[in-house]
């Protein structure tokens, strides 16, 4: 046997080998990204939204989920949630004991071709799912009647056929490459240089994103700059300070004023609610104002 037609064998052993494997990377080309699966223990709390240039779905497999939004609160079994406008902070969600819930997130491509409708009409607060996704019940239903170690499969599995049989929902190609862009450098690219990249002008590029997705360049690159530092802290960076200068922040009262617009608190309040810590610190001092490292 010749050396190719063993490494091809090996390969094709491989990708039967690992099916999970195969899976996700379907999934990500699919622009199907993390899916969570947990259920809260103790007693409930409030989990904020990270900012983020990507759609959610979240079902619940218990009771139905309280989200707080702009100043409001309703209960959902299922959301779909779309992009951050300027001017309203993430959403929140209360977890309960005995709520298992499963969560995915999906790029904007992909939520447009799920839903049909461009995120310019659905926001970070979302609408029940199964206003856009009338298939969201059966899926509930069969998420709850598997151990949650295989639900996390399931989901992949079933958006995947879902996205397979969609139709093309793709009214702007520029507004949904500049979003990938903007997301991709972190929010560091300029409007200018992110209109030449994708071959408009400055000013027809605000119109089309502003059109298909709800927002313009400025703002997507301002989310996309606090997510890239919300990911240093939560990858154990060891001071807000170097986190604001590789995310591309002034300084460190400029991180801290976006952490307050597009969230609402503070950045070691946040640590705080997440149980997380920076490294080399033992953890936010009480009374911090987030401007401390």
């Amino acid at each position: 046997m010749s050396s190719h037609a063993v490494s091809s064998g090996r390969r094709r052993a491989g990708r039967w080998d690992n099916p999970r494997v195969e899976s996700r990377q379907a999934c990500r080309a699919a622009g199907i990204g993390a899916v969570t699966v947990s259920e809260h223990t103790g007693r409930p709390r409030l989990h904020r939204a990270l900012p983020a240039l990507s759609a959610r779905l979240v079902i619940s497999l218990g009771a139905p989920i309280e989200v707080r939004y702009g100043g409001s609160s309703r209960h959902l079994q299922s959301v779909v949630a779309g992009l951050m406008r300027p001017g309203v902070a993430t959403p929140t969600l209360v977890l309960r004991p005995g709520q298992p819930t499963v969560r995915v997130d999906l790029s904007a491509a992909a939520a447009q071709r799920l839903t049909g409708v461009p995120l310019g009409e659905v926001d970070a607060g979302g609408v029940g799912a199964e206003a856009l996704l009338p298939w969201v019940s059966r899926l509930s239903e069969e998420l709850a009647d598997h151990p949650a170690g295989r639900r996390e499969p399931i989901m992949r599995a079933r958006l995947l056929e879902r996205l397979e049989r969609a139709t093309e929902a793709d009214p702007s190609r520029h507004a949904l490459e500049a979003l990938r862009i903007i997301a991709v450098s972190g929010g560091q690219v300029s409007v200018e240089e992110l209109a030449r990249q994708v071959h408009l002008s400055p000013r027809r590029l605000r119109v089309v994103m502003h059109g298909s997705l709800g927002v313009g360049p400025k703002f997507a690159s301002r989310v996309a700059r606090l997510a890239a530092a919300v990911r240093r802290a939560a990858d154990g960076a060891d001071s807000w300070t170097r986190i604001a200068a590789e995310s591309a922040y002034h300084d460190q009262s400029h991180l801290v004023r976006d952490f307050h617009d597009l969230m609402r608190t503070t950045p070691n309040a946040w640590l705080a609610e997440e149980g997380r810590k920076l490294q080399g610190r033992r953890g936010p001092s009480p009374g911090s104002s987030g401007h401390d490292q």
